[in-house]
């Protein structure tokens, strides 16, 4: 191929040679517009943080089947550029239209009349679910939903919590939403998604791996970018295993706006039929929740005379870690069926036992609390709390990625820094633990199954400690002579 000359480019294009050669230095920065166009623009956003809220609000009003067009697009503009102190902007019909562009805007019908008419209403749903899942095994089949949590509620709090609304009063610090999921047979249970209040609370300081996914904004409430976030992360997981899965999500404000996913199919349950169709709400979140309490009681009983109970964010990760693992396969398992989940003519099962076992020792400790509510109680005063709703522009620009860092990054000092543990002291506690497992009366197959773990563990620590070794230089051994 002929090598065309620069300077016959520049004449071609009617532009001077030296302006040729500051856009092919560029051109790492430069995007075309249109082909054989003169004309070029930065990516660069020069309004970062302003459009950074116009799209979580205008998100959120598209969540909410608000129709939004240019001109109040633009009014909102002017709005966000006065509160962030931007004094510069134009809100002008250029910028609105390279605002669309970049972020890839259509005014057709955005949530308009069509959203408030939901298609997938009918009588026949169970009928239809059959078909739905004829191409997926048992396996792949999964539901997800949220769930709120006062998780610092001691037992004898429970009445002063009883009914809280909770839309961002004063009780709001003390809420997480949680976000579940689990396949048809119950032989798989995501990782949880857990959203709290601040960025980076201070029991976060020493810590780099955690058990849930967790993030955060003001509220504690699910959006749409959460959500969309949190598929995304399990499609690449399911990518990696070359898996694809049906995933049924109730026809939620923050569920609306589905990326593209290449291993997930979402499927919407009808409208206003969650209680009676979808299998986390048949049983699945009441075990979760009543084991979560259940190691709230159990921890406050072995603290009784000793130091007072305290429950950080970082502990209540770990026991909601502890309670999604306890529920049981079966009892996932016999929720898809009460939902009508039945493949390869599967009955559903009468009087469904949902981990009695467990519910009755629990009940057996709970007198001792000698508190003015019963265990029922405790395990739903939560239930009608908000997982979502609507934010201010106030709590819309505290959310963009300039101010968070500045605001919420710590909670109201409650929460103490975990202490980092040295190698030897872990190793003293491995020790311990399995010292004490060795002088507990135990049926063999559970025997088994716990010093397989002990062992697991303890090859886990020596592959960290193996890393870690060689990652240092020669001289990190010298530095103290």
């Amino acid at each position: 191929m002929k090598q065309v000359k620069k300077k016959d480019v520049a004449l071609r294009f009617g532009i001077p040679a030296s302006t040729l050669s500051t856009i092919l230095k560029q051109k790492d920065h430069l995007t075309i517009l249109a082909p054989y166009s003169s004309q070029i623009r930065q990516k660069k956003c020069e309004y970062r943080d302003l459009e950074e809220c116009l799209m979580a609000w205008f998100t959120q009003c598209r969540q909410n089947n608000i129709p939004i067009s240019g001109p109040i697009l633009k009014e909102k503009s002017k709005l966000f550029a006065t509160n962030l102190g931007i004094t510069n902007f134009q809100s002008s019909e250029g910028w609105l239209e390279k605002f669309k562009k970049r972020h890839d805007l259509t005014f057709k019908k955005v949530c308009g009349e069509s959203a408030s008419v939901d298609p997938c209403i009918s009588q026949d749903w169970k009928n239809e679910l059959i078909n739905l899942l004829v191409d997926y095994d048992a396996r792949d089949i999964f539901n997800a939903d949220e769930t709120r949590l006062f998780y610092k509620c001691l037992p004898d709090r429970t009445l002063t919590f009883k009914n809280e609304k909770c839309h961002g009063g004063k009780n709001s610090k003390e809420r997480i939403t949680v976000m579940l999921a689990a396949n048809m047979d119950g032989s798989q249970k995501l990782k949880p998604l857990m959203i709290g209040k601040y960025a980076n609370p201070r029991c976060f300081k020493n810590v780099k791996s955690f058990q849930l996914m967790y993030r955060s904004n003001k509220k504690v409430w699910m959006t749409g970018v959460l959500f969309t976030e949190w598929l995304l992360c399990i499609d690449a997981d399911m990518k990696k295993t070359n898996r694809k899965i049906l995933m049924f999500v109730d026809n939620f404000t923050a569920h609306n706006n589905i990326p593209h996913l290449e291993n997930i199919k979402i499927n919407f349950l009808p409208p206003n039929t969650t209680s009676t169709l979808q299998p986390l709400d048949q049983g699945i979140i009441k075990i979760f929740k009543t084991m979560y309490r259940k190691e709230i009681v159990r921890t406050v009983l072995a603290c009784m005379g000793d130091v007072p109970f305290k429950i950080s964010i970082l502990t209540a990760m770990e026991m909601i870690h502890k309670a999604w693992e306890n529920v049981s396969t079966q009892t996932i398992a016999n929720c898809f069926k009460t939902c009508g989940f039945i493949k390869d003519g599967q009955t559903i099962d009468k009087g469904i036992p949902i981990q009695g076992e467990e519910v009755e020792v629990l009940l057996s400790t709970w007198n001792r609390l000698e508190v003015p509510v019963l265990f029922e109680e405790f395990v739903h005063f939560d239930d009608n709390v908000a997982t979502a709703g609507t934010f201010t522009d106030e709590e819309i620009i505290q959310s963009t990625s300039a101010n968070q860092h500045n605001s919420d990054n710590d909670d109201e000092g409650e929460e103490a820094e975990v202490p980092v543990i040295s190698l030897k002291e872990a190793k003293f506690f491995m020790s311990g633990l399995r010292q004490f497992f060795e002088q507990s009366e135990m049926a063999e197959n559970r025997c088994d199954t716990i010093f397989n773990a002990i062992s697991k563990l303890d090859n886990a620590m020596d592959q960290i400690v193996a890393n870690n070794f060689l990652q240092k230089k020669i001289t990190d051994f010298f530095n103290n002579m």
